[in-house]
């Protein structure tokens, strides 16, 4: 996989790159590790567009298959009818 550089440019441009594929149907919330997609996309789309985000590890965002976090994959959002939740690691 082609390594992303985004350059020497400003925070605010490299934070602009980071979310660009962020609209109304799809926001993230990250940690350092772990990331929560939610969605009213389908899951494939959701992941497309979690792979082509900036991670810190070579692997990128992985839609997690702990036990733990696929028991809450694509669980409703409280705050968005109609809308998922997606348990990403890096």
């Amino acid at each position: 996989m082609k390594e992303k550089y985004f350059g020497t440019g400003s925070p605010q441009a490299l934070e602009a790159a980071i979310r660009k594929d962020e609209d109304e149907h799809f926001t993230v919330k990250e940690d350092l590790l772990f990331a929560v997609a939610c969605s009213d996309l389908p899951q494939e789309e959701v992941v497309v567009r979690m792979a082509r985000r900036i991670c810190g590890t070579s692997g990128g965002w992985q839609l997690s298959k702990d036990e733990e976090h696929t028991n809450l994959q694509g669980s409703p959002c409280s705050e968005h009818s109609g809308f998922k939740h997606y348990i990403f690691v890096c």
